[in-house]
């Protein structure tokens, strides 16, 4: 399959031939959204995580849990 007219490579004249990729011109823009898809990714997982650890730490603090732990600790 072919998506120019070249049919050999050698000795051709890349200025003459044109674009061979399509959507010319659009990198800059497509390397922006990637970066601004890159970073919210990571500011929406570190806030997810953030309330799965705060979470977490309370789970840690709860009286019950605490006491639970503390009675463990002492039949050992």
């Amino acid at each position: 399959m072919s998506t120019t007219a070249v049919e050999t490579w050698a000795g051709a004249d890349l200025s003459q031939i044109g674009p061979v990729y399509p959507m010319v011109g659009t990198e800059f823009i497509l390397v922006v959204i990637g970066v601004l898809f890159w970073l919210a990714f990571h500011v929406l997982q570190a806030r997810i995580e953030k309330k799965e650890l705060e979470a977490d730490e309370a789970a840690a603090r709860s009286p019950e849990r605490l006491k639970r732990v503390f009675e463990e600790e002492a039949h050992e």
